[in-house]
């Protein structure tokens, strides 16, 4: 969904992708936390602050020269999408991480895995209620995602191989939302969708173990 709507916050303009992405982050913390406690809600928001952070400073792998002429430009410009995806992969190893430690356990675990599902659904369906675009477009992308909400906030807490089964159809549902886009077909939401999809399914299939803790 292409942003064509911008806000004003004092000073500054602020495309409708930040209104979205800010609301789909409260949205989710919130779930999160009502689902899986505080302590584990925190996991999702330093995620989200790791991610902010990573794509703020990635201005200085991907403009260099901007900032070596002017290093304020760090805190008004960002990596864009090169600097989205570094955060992306800065928060994946991190999680890898925690888990080896054992810092990181089957609930934390599911509780990032609520959080990333429920940020990129509230936000396509926040970016169609904030921007204009083809009608059709619209209406399928906010009926399939809400429904699809609905199923996985009702099967996320099963135990088995729901989780697994729940990570491929998340990514199905945004291949088929993305279908009818009158835009480019593979474009930046849907490949973090799929990205973190196989994250999901490859930790979840590997960590077999944790199914025990819900049987």
């Amino acid at each position: 969904m292409p942003v064509t709507s911008f806000f004003t916050i004092g000073s500054l303009s602020v495309p409708a992708s930040w209104i979205a992405i800010m609301a789909a982050f409260v949205v989710a913390y919130s779930a999160v936390r009502f689902r899986y406690g505080k302590k584990h809600a925190e996991i999702i928001g330093d995620a989200f602050f790791y991610l902010v952070i990573v794509w703020k400073l990635s201005i200085v792998l991907t403009d260099y020269e901007s900032v070596l002429r002017s290093p304020l430009a760090i805190i008004y410009f960002h990596g864009g999408v090169v600097g989205f995806y570094l955060g992306l992969l800065f928060i994946a190893g991190k999680i890898l991480w925690d888990m080896n430690k054992g810092r990181l356990v089957a609930e934390g675990f599911r509780a990032i895995f609520t959080g990333a599902v429920l940020v990129q659904v509230v936000y396509q369906v926040i970016m169609v209620l904030l921007n204009e675009g083809e009608l059709f477009a619209q209406a399928v992308t906010i009926i399939v995602f809400g429904l699809f909400a609905v199923f996985f906030w009702m099967n996320s807490g099963k135990s088995g191989n729901w989780p697994v089964q729940l990570a491929l159809v998340f990514m199905a549902v945004h291949v088929f939302v993305s279908a009818v886009q009158p835009d480019e077909f593979i474009q930046t939401p849907l490949i973090t969708t799929v990205v973190m999809g196989l994250f999901f399914v490859i930790v979840f299939m590997r960590k077999l173990d944790w199914r025990n803790d819900y049987e």
